[in-house]
This record gives structure tokens, sequence and C-alpha cells, in this order.
């Protein structure tokens, strides 16, 4: 699922500039992940950045119950692609909120999850499903970080933008990523059926499909609409 709300590059502020380099292996060592993951790593990564680091302390916003800092990470790509679950593996080992930058060809792909601590375990994170931002040429014009009350809103307001909803009155993250994951996989039983079809030779069951795919599509539609 991709949104087009976010047209323009973030210029983050110099004064959160961060510049480190990231070892695959220091990741490997704090999220475990298998041996098909690893090789979606050196397939898939050329190098991580941690960009910057957006806390009280570099941007002047006070932090919130839920989020102290939000990390920017840039990822060098191969051939464009990336998995999710390599994002998810550099989650996993950064107990922090992280927006990605993914970076190929001369384009920027911003991509998120809504990454909570797990009630139960304050040491473990709830991790959503990710959405992300279309491609982003980088010679675009480069546009502020949103203007906020606390780092909470600001992490909101990253998401919001990477939403393929939007967002309604009174509702919070937890109630979009609700939404956002219903429509994803509302969306994934469509292509699913849509495959089907191509396939199917009988015509009473190519109607039989048809029916149920539209029904989906009208869900999907609905659920857009909601947001």
């Amino acid at each position: 699922m991709s949104s087009s709300f976010i047209l323009h590059p973030y210029a983050f502020p110099k004064a959160a500039a961060f510049g480190r380099m990231v070892a695959k292996g220091k990741i490997y060592e704090h999220a475990a992940p298998t041996k098909k993951v690893k090789e979606l790593f050196i397939t898939q990564v050329e190098k991580i950045i941690w960009s910057y680091k957006l806390s009280p302390a570099t941007i002047n916003l006070p932090e919130s119950a839920g989020v102290k800092e939000i990390q920017i990470f840039s990822v060098s790509l191969k051939n464009g692609d990336l998995s999710h679950e390599v994002l998810q593996t550099v989650d996993k080992a950064i107990p922090s909120p992280i927006l990605f930058e993914l970076l190929f060809n001369g384009r920027t792909r911003y991509v998120g999850a809504y990454k909570r601590p797990n009630e139960a375990d304050k040491s473990k994170w709830i991790i959503s499903s990710y959405f992300q931002s279309a491609w982003i040429d980088d010679d675009a014009e480069r546009v502020k970080l949103p203007v906020v009350l606390n780092m909470e809103a600001l992490y909101q307001a990253f998401l919001t933008a990477l939403s393929p909803l939007r967002f309604q009155k009174g509702e919070n993250l937890n109630d979009m990523v609700v939404k956002i994951d219903l429509l994803g996989v509302k969306e994934r039983e469509a292509e699913k059926i849509e495959k089907r079809m191509e396939k199917e030779k009988q015509f009473n069951r190519r109607v039989e499909m048809n029916r149920a795919l539209n029904e989906l599509n009208r869900e999907i539609e609905n659920l857009k609409a909601e947001g």
C-alpha cells in the first residue's frame, strides 16, 4: 500500500544530524534474523546510515510517554527493492521509533510502521505492518518538519503522511493501524481472487469469484472513504 501524501523529501534539522554507519553484524546481534533474512540484507542493502536523531535536545520538542526520540535511518539499496523483513529486523534491534529513508537511483522513499512498547514486556516492541510513500526525486524541494507540540505528535504526523488512509476525528494511531491492516488483508485477498480468476476455466466458478471480488472491492472502497 503506497500513499501520495508525501510529495517532497524532508529537510531534517542540522542539529539532529547523527551520521553513523550501522554495521549489519550489530543489527544481527540484537535481532537474531534468520539465514533467509541475512541473505536479503546482502542482496538488497548497500549500506545503512543512522542519519538523524530527533529528540528534545536536537529539535526542541518535549518528549511524550510513548515517544522519547525518533530515529531516521537512511538505507541505500542495491536494486530498488527492500523486503519489509529487513526493516522489521532493524526495528527489532533499535528500541525507538524509526522513520526509514530508502535511497536508490536519485530518489527517496519513506517507510514506517507504528512501533510501540509492549505493555507486558517494556524491553520488547510491537511493530505494525509497514506502509510507504511513493518514490520522490531527490532534487525536489525539501520541506521542514511538521509543526507540532511534542515528539508523539511528530511521530503521528510522519505516519499520517505515509498512511493510505486519513485520520478521522478522535482516532488515535492504534485505531488507524487496525484499519490499515484490515485494508491490507482485503487488498491481498482481492489480488488472490483476481489471479485465481485468470486460471479458472469454469464459467460458473468465474461468476462466483467475480461476485466475491466485487464485494471485496466495495469493502476496500468503503475503508478508503472512511479514511
